[in-house]
């Protein structure tokens, strides 16, 4: 074996490339991945952050804004980097990539806030209130949450589209049309391309509130008692 010191050729813009790229290689997709190593080259070493507009980040990748989000979102929910871009693709923004991905010992500064995680976490927070959905979400949810971020969307108007969907769906299981639980974010989307165009008093939602809250504990209560080996009465409003 040789002793020879092995001389980097052009020792400037090169990274450290281990064990995380690695792991983040068998996590992404291609376009994905390739977005991964331009941001470690470029990000600063002691902040793991990439400044600028999305604008020009999408240039500099030679991909469109909208391809550069579906693969800021995708590393988003496998853990690999937070970001935020305003509204404006010209307005300055951050991509930070994540402790866990990122070989070099950070600054003691102050990491970058996320107003799309809060965002996403306020969602899970409404998800988990209804018994009628599945929780917790999975990756599609998440990347979905945040387009409703990125969109402007309010949590008030999310709230709502919640609301009414999940009424929906217990009406549905009473009127055995369906025994289904609610499975992901998506069954929301109609809901909110309808919500959106409403507009309703604000006693129409405190209405709809508590007849949901009625329905819920109805059905809840028609399940307990469904599983009770001491009673004959079966549910008819229970899901598969």
């Amino acid at each position: 074996m040789s002793n020879e010191t092995l001389v980097l050729k052009n020792p400037r813009g090169w990274f450290a490339a281990g064990a995380e790229v690695q792991k983040a290689m068998t996590l992404l997709s291609d376009g994905a991945f390739k977005l991964f190593v331009y941001l470690c080259l470029n990000a600063r070493r002691d902040t793991a952050t990439i400044e600028g507009s999305l604008t020009q980040l999408a240039k500099n990748v030679k991909k469109g804004q909208h391809t550069l989000r579906i693969y800021l979102r995708e590393m988003q929910a496998a853990g690999i980097c937070s970001f935020r871009f305003g509204h404006s693709p010209v307005g300055n923004g951050f991509v930070e990539i994540t402790e866990e991905f990122w070989p070099y010992q950070r600054s003691a500064s102050e990491p970058a806030s996320d107003d799309s995680s809060e965002f996403v976490a306020a969602i899970r927070k409404m998800v988990q209130a209804r018994a009628c959905i599945k929780t917790p979400g999975s990756a599609a949810d998440e990347i979905l949450a945040r387009e409703w971020f990125d969109s402007g969307i309010s949590l008030g108007l999310i709230e709502q589209v919640i609301l009414i969907g999940s009424i929906r769906k217990y009406v549905s299981w009473r009127d055995n049309q369906t025994r289904t639980m609610i499975g992901s974010l998506k069954y929301f989307q109609p809901v909110l391309e309808e919500v959106q165009g409403m507009k309703a008093d604000p006693e129409y939602w405190a209405y709809l509130r508590y007849r949901l809250t009625r329905m819920e504990n109805e059905w809840k209560h028609n399940r307990e008692e469904s599983a009770s080996p001491d009673t004959g009465v079966t549910s008819d409003i229970e899901p598969s």
